[in-house]
């Protein structure tokens, strides 16, 4: 299972952080750096950060969801194996207050994460010398991730050849926990 979170949390960044390769080229001359004078550049660069951190915020949000869900279903499952109905309602009692601590935790962490965001954005700002309201739109973000694919390797054959499939991210996010049972 470790390696599964693993392997998810490493797909997820690959998709949503953008990544940049410097390539010797011989073709021609590289292009100067962009700079960022004009306070309509400083305007849009934080608007992006606005939107990549919605994004960011949003996977963090349903993969950990997510993962609290599978973990909750994997217990209330072994639950059901026990004849005793009275350790049966115990061990669910206990799986439901666990669940509920991991959500509360975990909306903690994400409070803690926009503070710090909130902090960070309002420095930027004074060092740009502009005033740009903070965008964080997840409603947005929901319904952007849910367009995403992953890239997995496909089960292997006899040949060599590696070879991927693409999952839809529907089944790695989880947008809205279900309720828990009773």
């Amino acid at each position: 299972m470790k390696h599964k979170r693993l392997g998810l949390w490493l797909t997820l960044s690959g998709l949503i952080c953008p990544l940049s390769f410097s390539a010797e080229s011989t073709d021609g001359a590289a292009l100067p750096p962009a700079t960022q004078n004009a306070p309509t550049d400083a305007v849009s660069e934080l608007r992006n950060q606005d939107s990549v951190f919605s994004i960011l915020i949003e996977a963090f949000r349903q993969i950990q969801g997510r993962v609290i869900q599978t973990d909750y279903e994997a217990r209330i499952k072994a639950a059901n194996t026990f004849d005793d109905l009275k350790t049966r309602r115990r061990i669910i009692v206990l799986a439901n207050q666990e669940r509920d601590l991991r959500v509360k935790k975990l909306y903690h962490q994400i409070g803690n994460l926009c503070t710090t965001y909130d902090t960070t954005r309002h420095d930027d700002e004074r060092a740009a010398s502009v005033e740009v309201p903070i965008n964080i739109d997840t409603t947005h973000a929901a319904k952007t991730l849910m367009d995403y694919v992953f890239i997995a390797p496909a089960a292997d054959d006899k040949s060599d050849e590696k070879k991927t499939q693409t999952i839809p991210a529907s089944n790695y996010l989880l947008d809205k926990l279900p309720d828990p049972v009773e």
